[in-house]
């Protein structure tokens, strides 16, 4: 980890067309767990922060060593809420709490071909 680099994960509940998608299992394991786990083992991030509404995704991610800082907002959990939208609320709440940091990586949660190796080859050097 040379650098203060964030991850930010958006994990709304609602999805419409596969319920429960950032939870579902992928070779036995929640979608979002093992996003999680790989962001960890990259040694990449220096906080691993998931934006959610469903209690269940905040209570694997909080299980898998993800923060949860605070419940995502109703006013962006809806369908046609960018992941801009909610990355730049991320930032404001750290920016609030004086928390420094240099870069952002917005990831998603359902991820299952994600690989170490491919987080490393594309962080800035």
């Amino acid at each position: 980890m040379r650098e203060n680099i964030l991850a930010i994960i958006p994990a709304r509940g609602g999805s419409k067309r596969i319920k429960g998608k950032n939870y579902k299992r992928f070779k036995g394991v929640p979608a979002i767990l093992s996003t999680i786990k790989k962001l960890k083992k990259s040694n990449i991030f220096k906080k691993i922060l998931v934006s959610s509404d469903d209690p269940k995704i905040i209570k694997i991610a909080m299980k898998a060593g993800a923060e949860i800082p605070f419940k995502r907002a109703e006013n962006l959990s809806g369908d046609y809420i960018s992941e801009v939208a909610v990355i730049r609320d991320c930032i404001s709440y750290l920016n609030r709490r004086k928390y420094k940091f240099n870069y952002v990586c917005c990831i998603y949660p359902v991820n299952p071909f994600l690989k170490v190796a491919d987080l490393k080859k594309g962080l800035i050097k």
